[in-house]
């Protein structure tokens, strides 16, 4: 059974790898974008607005300078990316365009504050960080299966009762490794061994796959925010 890496682990990992922490810092521009629009008040575009740029720097500036005493990477992530946004703005106010901000010239908004700032700082919006991070991870996952969410909100079950039949199914596959197993490596339903254990139709199964996978791959990645395994949500 698979253990998913927390996003902690991978960024000290890969962060010395430019390919690898490329592909990471492409996977988190929503993030970015959503940190720096929040801080513009406005809607920006990649390859159009100067935010999104030092957005970008300031994610790999954290990469680079992360320890796990900061507490959860995002939020350490969320700071960086916010301070070096005071920095650009107080530049452009002082060629006189650009938003004003009442910073003595003599502050430097970045140095000294990472370190200083409490811990409880770096979990603002932890919560919802975490929901960012597995919705990001689920995703991945799911592209290695040729699966996408919007195609898993498109064949999601309506009927609660079919819902809850498949993520049972799910959960049978998950409690037996050697179908686990299996499943990981054909990348198919064990339908045989299903047979033997549960009774639900071949033919319900085939058209279930999509869905009852996804919902292998949740509970195996143990995604506590998607409240899959309990049968709640799609």
């Amino acid at each position: 059974m698979f253990r998913r890496q927390s996003l902690e682990d991978r960024v000290i990992e890969i962060r010395n790898d430019n390919d690898r922490a490329g592909w990471l810092i492409s996977e988190f521009k929503p993030f970015i974008a959503s940190v720096a629009q929040k801080r513009a008040g406005k809607f920006l575009e990649y390859g159009v607005d100067d935010e999104l740029s030092v957005g970008l720097s300031a994610f790999k500036e954290a990469m680079d300078s992360y320890d796990k005493e900061r507490g959860k990477f995002l939020s350490f992530a969320r700071l960086v990316i916010n301070m070096r946004l005071i920095d650009y703005y107080r530049k452009q106010s002082k060629k006189g365009k650009g938003k004003n901000l009442s910073l003595d010239d003599d502050d430097d908004p970045v140095s000294g504050l990472i370190d200083s700032i409490s811990m409880e700082q770096y979990r603002v919006n932890d919560e919802n960080d975490k929901r960012i991070i597995e919705i990001m991870e689920y995703r991945t996952e799911l592209r290695k299966w040729g699966i996408t969410l919007e195609q898993l909100a498109e064949i999601s079950p309506r009927k609660e009762a079919l819902r809850e039949q498949y993520k049972e199914v799910a959960r049978e596959i998950v409690k037996h490794s050697f179908m686990l197993r299996e499943l990981m490596k054909t990348k198919r339903l064990p339908l045989k061994e299903l047979a033997e254990i549960m009774t639900v139709h071949r033919k319900k199964l085939e058209r279930g796959r999509i869905y009852i996978i996804a919902m292998v791959l949740a509970m195996v990645g143990n995604l506590s925010y998607m409240d899959i395994r309990r049968g709640g949500g799609r």
